[in-house]
């Protein structure tokens, strides 16, 4: 049974042949049916034949009949044809309107600042795609949780992995106006280390770099301050008084917009990729529709900050 079963898949491509001269006992109009000659529907129905090493049709001169045999392969392979014309059309749905379910990992910054509000706007557009969002304060094994897309913060490790910029963010030493008015601006490397009372974790290091008026030295944004993963509590410290530190600015240009935070120290300049936002993704073969539209909304969430 296993041989016949391979041997026939060999020949599937047979199958239509073999239907239409059972269903137009004619294999001059089951040609004319399939767009081919009378020669290739002769030859199919040998092939079949040979394969299966039964005799699937009678036929003289003038007529066709279909033997017992011939009937069983008929009912089977009309049930082959009707699966096959499914999954064209299932295929075809896909392809005209995507569907499925894409999960991505993300900052938990950039889904509760960026990414949140404008779900709505994405599910209104795509309603039949599903996200499953994962966020996290650190990178996440993209192969290990099966994400399709990750979106990570700061300069790239090298990776096999296609990258898409998605924002070239930079740092800024942010503070609230109130507390300049208790407090001198910081002007120099020595002034701005003493009102620095937290940061980010991923920036908490005793050799964090700087630029100083075009000279590279270091800040020590290690020894004691605290630290957490997540900016968004940073800004709220800040907010609250608890003096000077880094942000991206992607997570406070609204605040300093409104006055309710005040760039300062804009002489002392952070790493320029620190703060840049790169969605990651396995590969572009085979790369499905709803990942490109989901890869294309959060390039268009950044394009708007």
């Amino acid at each position: 049974m296993k041989t016949i079963y391979s041997s026939l898949q060999r020949h599937l491509s047979d199958i239509p042949a073999f239907v239409q001269v059972v269903e137009t006992k004619s294999m001059s109009q089951a040609a004319k049916q399939l767009g081919v000659s009378k020669s290739t529907i002769s030859k199919s129905i040998s092939r079949l034949e040979e394969t299966l090493s039964l005799r699937l049709l009678e036929r003289n001169s003038r007529n066709i009949w279909v033997t017992a045999e011939g009937q069983t392969l008929y009912q089977h392979a009309c049930q082959i044809l009707q699966l096959v014309n499914e999954t064209d059309t299932a295929i075809a749905g896909l392809q005209a309107e995507p569907t499925g379910r894409v999960k991505i990992a993300i900052p938990m910054a950039f889904c509760r600042e960026l990414l949140a509000p404008k779900l709505s706007t994405f599910q209104s557009r795509h309603p039949k795609i599903q996200l499953e969002i994962m966020t996290s304060g650190h990178s996440l094994d993209i192969f290990q949780y099966e994400i399709d897309i990750a979106v990570i913060v700061g300069n790239l490790e090298n990776s096999e992995l296609i990258a898409m910029p998605l924002y070239a963010g930079k740092l800024m030493w942010v503070t609230t106006p109130q507390y300049l008015t208790k407090n001198a601006a910081p002007t120099t490397l020595e002034s701005l280390q003493q009102h620095i009372m937290m940061c980010e974790t991923r920036y908490g290091t005793n050799r964090f770099p700087v630029q100083q008026d075009s000279e590279k030295v270091h800040l020590d944004l290690q020894t004691n301050i605290s630290h957490c993963n997540d900016p968004l509590t940073v800004r709220e410290a800040l907010l609250c008084g608890n003096g000077i530190s880094l942000l991206p600015e992607q997570y406070c240009l609204k605040q300093i917009l409104s006055g309710e935070l005040i760039e300062v120290a804009k002489h002392i300049k952070p790493d320029i990729g620190a703060a840049k936002l790169t969605a990651l993704y396995p590969s572009r073969k085979n790369q499905t529709q709803r990942i490109e539209i989901v890869l294309k909304f959060l390039k268009e969430i950044c394009d708007e900050i």
